[in-house]
């Protein structure tokens, strides 16, 4: 997690799969939350993302926490992060 001193902004770093991709871009799209895709992971269906938020705004500590939710979530349904075999090839 990277400290941004722009306007009291927290910048983090997410790894979403493209199977989720839609969801979280309609909660980034509506918190308002700057966003960058810094890196796109075409073999594993992934694209990095820097978010930002503000730490003192409810609805941006919501928006993240749904965020970090969906991944767990997906993380769970769909296996480890380093797993060695493709799901979608199974």
């Amino acid at each position: 997690m990277n400290n941004n001193k722009n306007k009291n902004y927290i910048s983090e770093t997410y790894t979403i799969p493209a199977d989720v991709m839609v969801e979280i871009a309609q909660i980034i799209l509506q918190a308002d939350l700057p966003h960058e895709i810094i890196a796109v992971k075409e073999n594993k269906g992934q694209i990095v993302f820097a978010i930002s938020h503000q730490s003192n705004l409810k609805y941006h500590q919501e928006a993240v926490k749904n965020i970090a939710d969906i991944l767990k979530d997906y993380q769970h349904l769909c296996g480890n992060e380093t797993e060695t075999l493709d799901w979608r090839e199974s």
